[in-house]
C-alpha cells in the first residue's frame, strides 16, 4: 500500500471517528485540542467531497487494527480492494445512477425514448428523411450545445451563432448515433450515458470527468455525402 493512501485513510479517520460515529462533543482541554479539532474540520470537508460513500465505522476500524498491530489486510490485499472501489465500483454506481436518471426522465417526458445502447433522445423537428447521415464519412454542419447533468456547458456551438463542420466519425459515439436519428434540418435533445459520451477517461479539453453523462441539443444544417 502507498504511503499516501495510508496517511490520507489516516487523516479521515482522524475527522470521521469523531464525528458521525459519537454525538459526544470533544472537550477541548488544551490549544493542540483546539488545533486538532480545526484540523480534523477543515479534512472532513475536503474529504467529503472527495467521496461520501465510504464506511466511517470500517474507516475506524481500520485505524484502530493499525494501532493495535491486527489488520484484517494484508498490503497486497488492501491494494487490491482499493483498485476494486476506484476503478470498477466507481464506474458501476455510475451505471446505476444514469440509469435511474434516464428511467426518471422518461416517467416524467413520455416523449423521451431510448435506444438499445442507452442513448435518451426526443425529437423537436424530424428534417427531411429524405436526406439523412448514411455513413462515418460522410461530412455535417452542426449546431449544438452540450451540458452537464449540473447545467454547466461544456462545449457549445449555439450561443455564438454559428455551425460546426465535420465527419461523422469525429463525434462522439452518442451523438453520432442521435444525428442519424433525424434528417437535414432536424433539431432533437439527447441525453448521452457515459460510455456513449467520453467514458472513464474524460476530455481533459472540454473539463469532462470521466463517468459523466451529458445532454445535447442537436441542430442539423447540413449533410454532405460521402
Amino acid at each position: 500500500m502507498k504511503k499516501s493512501l495510508t496517511t490520507i485513510l489516516i487523516l479521515l479517520v482522524l475527522v470521521s471517528c469523531g464525528g458521525r460515529a459519537t454525538t459526544v462533543k470533544p472537550a477541548m482541554q488544551t490549544s493542540t485540542d483546539s488545533m486538532s479539532y480545526v484540523m480534523g474540520l477543515n479534512l472532513g470537508r475536503n474529504l467529503a467531497g472527495i467521496d461520501s460513500l465510504l464506511n466511517i465505522d470500517m474507516v475506524c476500524e481500520g485505524l484502530r487494527d493499525a494501532y493495535n498491530g491486527e489488520p484484517k489486510f494484508n498490503d497486497e490485499v488492501a491494494r487490491a480492494a482499493y483498485l476494486k472501489y476506484m476503478n470498477y465500483d466507481v464506474y458501476e454506481r455510475a451505471k446505476q445512477f444514469e440509469k435511474q436518471f434516464l428511467e426518471d426522465l422518461r416517467r416524467q417526458d413520455r416523449r423521451f425514448v431510448a435506444t438499445y445502447s442507452g442513448l435518451t433522445y426526443k425529437i423537436a423537428e424530424i428534417g427531411d428523411m429524405k436526406s439523412v447521415i448514411r455513413n462515418n464519412r460522410d461530412t455535417i454542419r452542426l449546431r449544438y450545445r452540450a451540458l452537464d447533468q449540473a447545467g454547466n456547458v461544456v462545449d457549445t456551438t449555439y450561443y455564438r451563432g454559428d455551425t460546426l463542420r465535420l465527419a461523422v466519425g469525429s463525434l462522439p459515439r452518442g451523438v453520432i448515433e442521435a444525428a442519424k436519428l433525424i434528417g437535414r434540418g432536424g433539431h432533437m435533445e439527447a441525453w448521452l450515458p457515459s460510455s456513449l459520451a467520453y467514458g472513464s477517461a474524460g476530455c481533459d479539453s472540454l473539463n469532462v470527468a470521466p463517468n459523466t453523462m451529458l445532454y445535447y441539443e442537436l441542430w442539423l444544417i447540413d449533410i454532405e455525402k460521402r
